[in-house]
């Protein structure tokens, strides 16, 4: 699967369609755009853990994250007051103007209408080997834990449809 590739095609095939029954997208008949101005709001005063589901047909803001393995569906725009690890998918019904909203999206994967655009993992080759020690055996490379700043240019707040791909910014 292309990253941000639109999954709503005129004529999907038999594995096409498979893939898309998977994701849950099989409901969505058709994308569309409508401006969300107003809506109705589901508050969640708290986290969501693995295994809790929340689904509503308006907004949904999160006060607090989205663990992974928790799930937050929306029919219009998700606000996380915290981080999301889990599954987002604002737009439910169809709606490109949906949005997902929080302090940091560090989810594998994120859904708006009909569009999934997934995470990109980072491969690291931790093991490698150094030259020999005085016995004549090799040792393995130690690699030392990076430090890691707790505030990052590359933390990612917002994703939105953009030229039917979602762009995280």
């Amino acid at each position: 699967m292309e990253y941000g590739k639109h999954s709503m095609e005129t004529e999907l095939n038999e594995d096409e369609r498979r893939k898309k029954a998977e994701l849950g997208l099989h409901i969505i008949t058709h994308g569309f755009e409508k401006d969300i101005e107003e809506t109705v709001t589901k508050i969640v005063d708290g986290s969501l853990r693995s295994g809790k589901r929340v689904e509503f047909h308006g907004t949904i803001v999160v006060v607090g994250d989205v663990n992974a393995g928790a799930e937050v569906i929306a029919e219009e725009h998700i606000i996380v007051l915290g981080t999301v690890r889990g599954l987002a998918h604002a737009g439910a019904k169809g709606n490109r103007k949906a949005m997902v909203i929080a302090n940091e999206i560090d989810a594998p994967q994120i859904r708006i209408a009909d569009i999934v655009k997934e995470k990109e993992m980072p491969v690291f080759d931790i093991e490698e080997e150094e030259p020999s020690d005085k016995k004549g055996k090799k040792s393995k490379k130690q690699e030392e834990p990076e430090e890691f700043e707790y505030y990052d240019e590359d933390i990612k707040t917002r994703a939105y449809i953009k030229e039917n791909e979602i762009v995280l910014e």
